[in-house]
């Protein structure tokens, strides 16, 4: 026997499952909506669950999602060019944070949206077809917080999916799944309604708005606000796949409540508009679990039975290893232990050699130490312009703007000027201006919302020219950087 627990925060809440599984049986045995995580350490002490395998499972809008499409290439190049590519087209990409991928179909006649590829649907599966896929990147703060959040627990973090996926894998695995049909799944979740369609069983589309449920979703306006999200979803379905089209849509839930909500739907849609229960068909011991624990069933079922986990943050897709490569690897790591045993035999027997060895070597390290300083210098020093250089600082920019903001060569002249990198960067110079009532309108000329001054000193200046002098600092802002290096780097044209 094993045991498995799912958390999802919803908004303010923190929704709680946990599971039993014998063989292929899953038992949901225990569920709580908790509106602090401290509560969460009491409830795993209660059922004893510690060291249980965990699954976070992420609504759509903690993460980043964007469609890709590339040419037919191998399988296992895949997700090195969605690596490369995520670089470019997320918007909070950090190299060390983890992204991961899944393939939704092969299409043809691409074009190229700002939303999704649109494309057309193609009913046969070519080789040469464009690999159309959907990738995520989670933040690496968000992800270390998670493994933090569960190792204070005692909690074993096996995955860390998506929602929208995990309700796709419910739906895929109940008996009313149908693949030839494109269906619009809808959660409604307390601060926001989860949309997901899912074409041919995969999820192609995932929006999120923002609808606050009430008490009774029946009710007239709220169906009214949801109505009109989902309209909304239907016209950017046809707009970015060509040619297809919400079949029906598949709202979450059970009871009179919810079949008035469908009805009103359904009128508004001209769709058929289905209550899909999500404990159907599943082993449900948890008194208080409902429609919002559909992802949380979805989630460990799929865990449990090692199903294919269309997004997962713990285990992103990489490249097949080569078990040829690896058995050749093993075979030079095992002669190189070999020839280690037999290199501490060699010493062993021959210590005196071994002596003469380390007097040697004592004496070219004396000679080293000779040139040490040198070269921790010359380091220093090379250190300190890579660091100049890796802060992507364009001075020629800031020379620019400075040269644009100061006054006229006649009233101020700029001496001791100084470009030091880090923070963004710092522009350090002494203004000597002709007289001192041009140092207010220069200040306020060097002062906008890229660019913070300071200043460090002023005073009477010996130059009759140049009667008055200011010490000046100028930060950088990030926005400032980013503007600079935005404009170094060539624009994409669009094919």
């Amino acid at each position: 026997m094993s045991t498995w627990v799912a958390i999802t925060w919803e908004n303010d809440r923190l929704l709680f499952l946990s599971a039993s599984t014998y063989g292929k049986a899953v038992t949901f045995d225990h569920a709580a909506a908790l509106d602090e995580p401290k509560q969460l350490d009491g409830l795993l002490a209660q059922h004893r669950l510690a060291k249980a395998d965990t699954v976070v499972i992420l609504n759509r809008s903690d993460v980043e999602v964007r469609p890709m499409v590339f040419p037919p290439v191998p399988e296992d190049e895949l997700p090195a060019l969605v690596k490369f590519q995520a670089s470019k087209e997320f918007n909070h990409y950090e190299p060390n944070a983890p992204v991961d991928f899944f393939v939704t179909s092969k299409l043809d006649n691409v074009s190229h949206s700002s939303l999704f590829p649109s494309v057309k649907a193609s009913d046969t599966i070519s080789e040469g077809a464009p690999k159309h896929l959907v990738a995520s990147t989670l933040r690496l703060n968000t992800f270390q917080q998670i493994k933090t959040f569960c190792e204070a627990r005692n909690l074993v973090l096996r995955h860390i999916v998506l929602r929208p996926c995990a309700v796709a894998s419910l739906w895929k695995q109940s008996a009313d799944f149908t693949p030839t049909r494109s269906v619009l799944l809808v959660e409604l979740d307390k601060y926001e309604t989860s949309q997901t369609v899912v074409f041919q069983g995969e999820p192609v589309f995932m929006r999120s708005p923002k609808i606050h449920r009430p008490q009774d979703v029946s009710t007239p306006d709220f169906a009214a606000r949801l109505l009109a999200e989902l309209k909304r979803t239907r016209i950017a379905v046809r707009n970015e796949i060509q040619g297809s089209d919400v079949d029906e849509v598949l709202l979450f839930g059970s009871g009179m409540m919810f079949k008035s909500l469908a009805e009103q739907l359904a009128t508004g849609l001209d769709r058929p508009v289905r209550l899909f229960d999500p404990m159907e068909g599943l082993t449900v011991k948890a008194k208080e679990a409902d429609e919002r624990y559909a992802a949380l069933f979805g989630a460990i079922r799929q865990a449990t039975r090692k199903e294919p986990i269309h997004i997962d943050f713990c285990n992103p897709k990489k490249r097949t290893e080569d078990t040829g490569k690896r058995n050749l690897f093993t075979g030079v790591a095992a002669v190189a232990l070999l020839l280690v045993v037999c290199l501490f035999g060699y010493a062993f027997f021959s210590r005196s050699a071994v002596q003469n060895d380390l007097k040697d070597l004592t004496r070219r390290h004396n000679e080293l130490n000779k040139t040490h300083g040198t070269l921790v210098d010359q380091k220093k020093q090379l250190d300190s312009i890579d660091a100049w250089y890796q802060d992507n600082v364009n001075w020629f920019a800031q020379l620019s703007w400075l040269s644009r903001k100061a006054p006229r060569a006649q009233d101020m002249m700029a001496r001791d000027l100084i470009f030091n990198a880090g923070s963004g960067g710092t522009i350090s110079f002494t203004a000597l201006l002709r007289d001192q009532d041009l140092l207010a309108p220069m200040v306020d000329q060097f002062r906008d919302t890229e660019h913070a001054l300071r200043t460090l000193g002023r005073g009477p200046n010996n130059d009759p020219r140049y009667t008055f002098r200011s010490e000046l600092s100028i930060s950088l802002s990030k926005d400032a950087v980013a503007a600079d290096l935005s404009t170094q780097q060539p624009q994409a044209t669009p094919e």
